[in-house]
């Protein structure tokens, strides 16, 4: 079943695209494809195809992980120093994409957070400083979290974005979940609950746990709602549905004789909420509401008044509002009453599910209206504990309303740069264990950007036909809470010549200037960020791009982007484009899409340098020395070579060999051998690193042999060190592998962050000589240094 998610003009998109980083720049966008919000996911998919089943994949390649050699630091005190070890870089104040927080009711200090691609992380000071804690999780993709209410060192936290992404965009990775994990230590050690390693719980949206028996668990997944009476050993489906999306959330209201449970199933398809009374006994489950053309619907329960409850609806026709519903007797069938609809005479009204600065830009003298719903990704709702007719609502901005959801009032302003700018894209809301209304008007939120705070919830809220105008109108403020929590997804990235100072392009968040000192990192490139480069000879030149080559230079080290150089650049780009400046000539770049392209004037203009490929260009190296010998590889696993680089035009053939199918997702020379080529592959299924000692014309695979063999996993990236020619370093989508022997065997780089995808690694200048740096998609940067020599020792894993 197609969805037409976003239909909408050029122009919005590509407006939204840049103002999905507010402190940015508004630059000059080329058009960007329809739907490019799915963009990202479809790439993400594309370089991971090959199996049906990826989470046997990772099981597997695991288990070879735990065969295979492990590099450790060499013990001997006078080497200490030597050893290899790993620095996080950040980005510690940006944060990432992150669905669920839980807060100890016993100490507000403690919470707990979960990265959707980036693991479990708590907090002991209130949000001061974040720490992960789930690293040894087999899966890092964190969607749902609750704690038991009687011991609150005890936490489950489900794994599986399960909510659009995987089967709407068509792709199923990363963000599909490998079950349930159980930490009873307060996150110092995690155990997977074995009893959910089936399909059934690759995508657990919600957990909920009863407060008259915690070891009576419920959650809600695809498949339904489960039930488990033993802590998690064993399972039985409490509700079945075959609705798309399956269950997405749950609620319970606290009887006095039991638990009773509503749950809201459906998205893309006809949704339905339903309530099950003593659902720890099993009784059967009653629709209460369902609408036509409803689609994913939140719940809230007044804390203060347990019989009224909530639902925001999303309308599966264009995923903006459909209603807010409400009940105040117990969520029976009929009782539910519609408190404001799609067609609402008030515009503001019916904004909670959209993006309110497309949707309104008429009104503030923009030239189009376009409202860009988001009520298949961004939908949450909550009740203040004191009041049942205060109601927070919230879909890319958070709403609140006084009068029962009647009217509504904009809180926030994501494309704002003042006190009530808060991070796009919400989807909790969770109130401070102390939240009295008047003293304590503490909430958080969990967002696209991490975890947020407002101390003044009850502020005055902007009103109005102008409301959007202008982000002062609101008087709530918000403080991000992104101090440490390092769960940006990096694409790329680059170190300036200094050591200290880094650039990447990350997902959702833009392209990041940062330096040594991780809450220094900022938003200079609006969109998602893709390839960078820096000049090596005068790094005031910086390049950087967001989807679809849309390229920029800065000429003052970062500080500005505002000379766009994708001018005369028309082809078939991939979301993320390769870009590459050669060292020998820093004026001279290279691209392309289903051709190459190359600048000589530092982007001015663009010329066509080769005839078309039948593929994208997805991978490009140019000869250390030799810039005229360039070489570039496809998404069908070709790659190609030219020694005519610098004069080419759109008639020059390049030559072709295919070492396999596949995705070429790099090509790395040896820097003191410009015969000695690497290319490496994404995807499932077959040799993963290849070389060539004869400049390109023939390859063999090095993915090594038995326990020291690379698992059958996608590898993103690889890096030679100068300073030893057979020590290769790769990135893959279960961290860093490094070989000490050309590649005859490999080993599992054991000394500093968890098995995350590891989407570049690049070998630049560190605090005291060579390092080594790995930019992840779900951990941020990191780095090793690499000297002095790091004398290390192979040791077998645990």
């Amino acid at each position: 079943m197609k969805h037409n998610l976003m239909r909408t003009s050029l122009p919005a998109v590509a407006a939204l695209l840049l103002l999905a980083c507010p402190r940015s720049p508004v630059l000059d966008p080329r058009p960007i494809p329809e739907d490019a919000a799915g963009e990202a996911e479809r790439y993400y998919a594309a370089k991971r195809t090959g199996t049906d089943d990826p989470q046997r994949a990772y099981a597997l390649a695991r288990a070879q992980m735990r065969r295979m050699q492990r590099l450790a630091p060499e013990t001997n005190a006078n080497e200490a120093d030597n050893s290899l070890q790993w620095k996080p870089l950040g980005p510690g104040n940006i944060g990432g994409r992150t669905r669920t927080l839980v807060i100890d009711r016993a100490d507000p200090d403690v919470m707990y957070a979960g990265g959707v691609s980036g693991g479990v992380w708590k907090t002991t000071d209130a949000g001061g400083r974040w720490e992960p804690i789930g690293d040894e999780m087999a899966n890092l993709a964190v969607n749902s979290l609750v704690m038991d209410p009687h011991d609150h060192a005890v936490l489950y936290a489900g794994t599986g974005e399960g909510y659009f992404r995987e089967e709407v965009r068509g792709t199923g990775l990363p963000l599909r979940g490998n079950g349930i994990f159980v930490t009873r230590d307060g996150g110092v050690s995690w155990q997977q609950l074995p009893s959910t390693t089936t399909p059934d719980f690759q995508f657990v949206n919600d957990l909920a746990i009863s407060t008259h028996d915690s070891q009576r668990l419920y959650a809600a997944t695809r498949t339904g709602v489960w039930r488990s009476d033993d802590g998690g050993t064993g399972w039985s489906r409490s509700l079945e549905t075959v609705v798309k999306g399956g269950c997405l959330d749950l609620v319970m209201r606290d009887d006095s004789d039991g638990d009773e449970l509503f749950a809201s199933c459906g998205t893309f398809e006809q949704a339905t909420v339903y309530r099950s009374t003593h659902a720890e006994e099993g009784n059967a489950w009653m629709a209460v509401l369902s609408e036509p053309d409803m689609g994913r619907t939140a719940l809230a329960i007044a804390p203060s008044s347990p019989s009224t409850i909530y639902a925001l609806a999303a309308s599966n026709s264009d995923q903006a509002l459909l209603a807010v519903y409400r009940s105040d007797s117990d969520g029976d069938p009929g009782t539910w009453t519609v408190r404001v609809r799609r067609d609402d005479a008030n515009k503001l009204n019916t904004l909670l599910l959209t993006n309110p600065i497309t949707a309104t830009q008429f009104v503030c003298g923009g030239s189009f209206d376009n409202p860009l719903p988001m009520g298949w990704y961004c939908n949450t709702i909550a009740v203040d504990p004191t009041d049942p007719d205060r109601v927070f609502a919230a879909g890319v901005d958070l709403f609140r309303s006084d009068d029962g959801g009647r009217n509504w009032g904009l809180a926030s302003y994501w494309w704002g740069s003042g006190p009530s700018y808060l991070h796009a894209d919400q989807h909790n809301i969770v109130f401070h264990p102390g939240y009295n209304a008047t003293s304590n008007q503490t909430i958080y939120l969990a967002n696209d950007g991490g975890v947020a705070r407002t101390d003044n919830a009850l502020a005055a809220l902007a009103t109005g036909a102008h409301a959007t105008c202008e982000p002062a109108n609101s008087q709530i403020a918000f403080t991000s809470l992104a101090h440490e929590y390092g769960v940006t997804q990096f694409y790329h990235g680059a170190v300036f010549p200094d050591g200290r100072h880094f650039l990447g392009g990350a997902q959702d968040n833009a392209t990041l200037v940062g330096q040594t000192g991780s809450s220094d990192w900022r938003m200079v490139v609006g969109g998602d960020g893709g390839y960078v480069a820096i000049d090596p000879t005068d790094p005031s030149h910086v390049y950087a791009e967001f989807q679809f080559a849309n390229i920029f230079r800065s000429d003052d080290g970062g500080i500005e982007f505002n000379l766009p150089v994708h001018r005369g650049l028309v082809d078939n780009f991939l979301f993320v484009t390769p870009l590459l400046l050669d060292p020998a000539q820093p004026a001279r770049l290279w691209t392309g899409g289903q051709a190459m392209w190359r600048t000589n004037d530092r982007g001015q203009n663009w010329l066509q340098a080769g005839t078309t490929f039948p593929s994208q260009v997805s991978a490009i190296a140019i000869a250390p020395g030799q810039s005229d010998i360039v070489v570039a590889g496809t998404t069908d696993g070709s790659i190609y070579r030219t020694a005519s680089a610098t004069t080419a035009t759109a008639g020059t053939v390049w030559s072709r060999v295919q070492p396999r199918p596949g995705w070429v997702s790099s090509l790395d020379y040896d820097p003191r051998d410009s015969q000695a080529l690497y290319a490496t592959y994404a995807g499932f299924g077959g040799k993963h690193i290849w070389k060539s000692a004869d400049g390109g014309t023939s390859w063999s695979s090095i993915d090594g042999q038995g326990d020291g063999a690379m698992p059958d996993i996608p590898v993103h990236s690889l890096a030679v060190d100068p300073a030893r020619s057979d020590h290769l370093y790769a990135g893959t989508d279960l961290g860093v592998f490094t070989s000490t022997d050309g590649g005859a065997h490999w080993s599992v780089e054991n000394t500093g962050f968890a098995a995350v995808v590891t989407e570049w690694v690049t070998i630049a200048q560190g605090e005291r000589g060579p390092a080594i740096y790995a930019f992840t998609h779900g951990r941020g940067a990191w780095r090793a240094e690499l000297t002095p020599a790091a004398k290390r020792r192979s040791v077998r894993s645990r």
